[in-house]
């Protein structure tokens, strides 16, 4: 099981999307809609690590690749042309070339992401997204809190083209405007040939939670009195700025007024000149949006009207965004639903709010799986993500070094070495004649083959033949043992018997053919059995082949003696 997930943090609101994806299909396993809670910024920050412990344990957290995104909203947008189409050259170029467009940030402060909308034949029209590195930093800092470390950072307008491009494969043909409406901020995306064209995100009149939004620029927001909306003070900044959200139109697009000067100017006046928004009227957000729509995708409507218009959200559900839309533009209109068209295990609770709020999470979580529609990532210079191989590489390539030149010593002591013996070698082979003439006291027989000749001596001394052929050395028995152990056997004849010896000859050599002859004389046969019973029982040395026969009045016993095989066995080579 290969998971991966998504996680959207967007002011209050946290959703949590985990897919299981393999080359052969996809399913969305898990879906988590969390609140965050606390009314200071650690407090807030506590809930959002509490909140990522409980949905992803600590293996899974581990084992799974996480995208995360920052609202399109806290970005800059500007759309220019270069005069490049390569990956490579536009990747190396693209800040030199926004340096111009960006007057009101320094551009060492910004991390610049692109997508290339449009290729010509030597030029490229880019969108480029800039937002502060501190932003970033702060945003990793918010999830590490969580043990949690994503691969990729996007913004939520990407994610949400994504989860269209991958639950609606029919959409993907002709211009499609995909609209993400929550309480608080409307994302527009225009798709073209299943391509992304244009990116812009506005400030709505709904209230979002009087619960304090927790941003990611420095990690915290300001406090906010009860009632106060805190997106129309951050759509009054971006406005004043110009930075957050806005669009550069195209140099060959038609100047079109729509609204007049006059409702514009108002309309302008209305958004910026509060600090507090009341709850809006949801006519009143129609017509808005219709009013945005209009303003911003005039050209381009008049060239090439749309195919469809989707919309995601929670705020775009409950309105019925989606049939006003279709009424007053004339285009199908429809509301997404990425789990009609993703494969899923939830519950059907789950699939109902992950089909009304969770189409960013989801296209993060298939961002993360390597569907992605574009290659945004805002993880780059020094937030550049590292895999836990690429953190242990540095000790890795210490201990490489460290045993490297361990193994170069021990191959330099290793030559040394051999170098010392060979010289030895070299100068025995230079003195042969005078060290065999000091070992051995006397010359070598021939000066030709000094080594055979010292070989030999060698063999001598060991007992062997000069010929190089080992001789077998033959071993002894102790020869006075041997007499006790036959005398003592006789005279432990019981009753006792005294023979008249008239023959002991002991072959004491450690050999299988060797054999000792004893012959005595007894009163009679009765006594010659005792004397040789008694030795067979008591004899140590010796088995016992017995010859008895009458010698006058007495008897004759002949003995022949072979030494026990326990005795022979031990003999050997030298």
């Amino acid at each position: 099981m290969a998971l991966h997930a998504g996680i959207e943090i967007d002011g209050s609101e946290v959703c949590i999307a985990v897919v299981d994806s393999t080359s052969k299909r996809t399913t969305i396993v898990d879906y988590i809609e969390a609140r965050l809670s606390g009314e200071t910024s650690e407090e807030r920050i506590e809930s959002l690590a509490e909140i990522l412990r409980t949905s992803l344990s600590g293996n899974t957290r581990m084992t799974m690749d996480i995208v995360s995104s920052i609202p399109t909203r806290m970005s800059t947008l500007r759309e220019i042309s270069v005069p490049f189409t390569r990956d490579d050259v536009i990747a190396k170029t693209v800040r030199y070339e926004s340096e111009g467009h960006l007057p009101s940030a320094a551009i060492d402060d910004l991390i610049i992401e692109y997508i290339k909308c449009s290729e010509e034949e030597d030029s490229s029209r880019l969108l480029i997204s800039a937002i502060q590195k501190d932003i970033v930093g702060a945003h990793l800092d918010m999830l590490r809190e969580g043990d949690v470390d994503p691969i990729q950072i996007e913004v939520d307008a990407t994610a949400l083209a994504t989860a269209l491009h991958i639950s609606r494969p029919d959409l993907r043909g002709g211009r499609t405007l995909l609209i993400g409406m929550e309480a608080g901020h409307t994302t527009f995306v225009l798709l073209e040939e299943g391509r992304i064209s244009r990116i812009r995100s506005t400030s709505n009149h709904l209230q979002p939670s009087t619960i304090p939004t927790l941003t990611t620029a420095g990690g915290l927001a300001p406090e906010e009195p009860d009632g106060d909306s805190g997106v129309a003070q951050e759509f009054a900044d971006l406005m004043q700025q110009g930075a957050m959200g806005e669009d550069v139109t195209d140099d060959d697009e038609l100047s079109i007024a729509v609204v007049s000067d006059e409702d514009f100017e108002k309309l302008n006046e209305e958004l910026t000149s509060s600090q507090s928004l009341p709850p809006a009227d949801p006519n009143e957000v129609v017509e808005r949006l219709f009013t945005e729509i209009e303003r911003t995708f005039a050209g381009i409507l008049i060239r090439s009207p749309l195919d469809r218009i989707v919309v995601s959200g929670s705020a775009a559900c409950d309105l019925g965004i989606a049939d006003l839309l279709s009424e007053e533009f004339e285009v199908p209109a429809q509301q997404l639903r990425v789990c009609d068209g993703i494969e899923t295990s939830l519950g059907l609770d789950l699939v109902d709010r992950c089909n009304r709020s969770g189409a960013v999470a989801v296209g993060l979580s298939l961002q993360a799986a390597g569907q992605g529609l574009t290659n945004f990532d805002f993880r780059k210079e020094e937030h550049k993500y590292e895999r836990r191989f690429a953190k242990l590489l540095p000790g890795l390539m210490l201990m490489a070094f460290i045993l490297c030149t361990m193994s170069v010593s021990w191959l330099v002591d290793s030559h040394q070495e051999k170098q010392l013996r060979r010289a030895e070698f070299e100068l025995v082979i230079e003195n042969q004649e005078g060290i065999y003439l000091a070992r051995f006291d006397a010359p070598p027989r021939t000066t030709t083959n000094i080594l055979r000749s010292a070989q030999n001596q060698i063999q001598k001394l060991k007992g062997g033949s000069g010929d190089n052929r080992r001789a077998r050395i033959v071993q002894y028995l102790p020869g006075l043992d041997m007499v006790s152990d036959v005398t003592l056997g006789v005279t432990a004849a019981n009753p006792r018997v005294y023979p008249k010896w008239m023959k002991i000859l002991i072959r004491g050599a450690k050999s299988r053919n060797s054999s000792s002859d004893v012959v005595f004389l007894v009163e009679d046969a009765s006594a010659a059995e005792r004397v040789v019973t008694a030795l067979e029982q008591r004899s140590k040395y010796f088995t016992i082949e017995d010859d008895i026969k009458s010698d006058g009045e007495l008897m004759r016993v002949t003995l022949k003696l072979k030494l026990k095989s326990s005795l022979t066995g031990t003999g050997g080579r030298s």
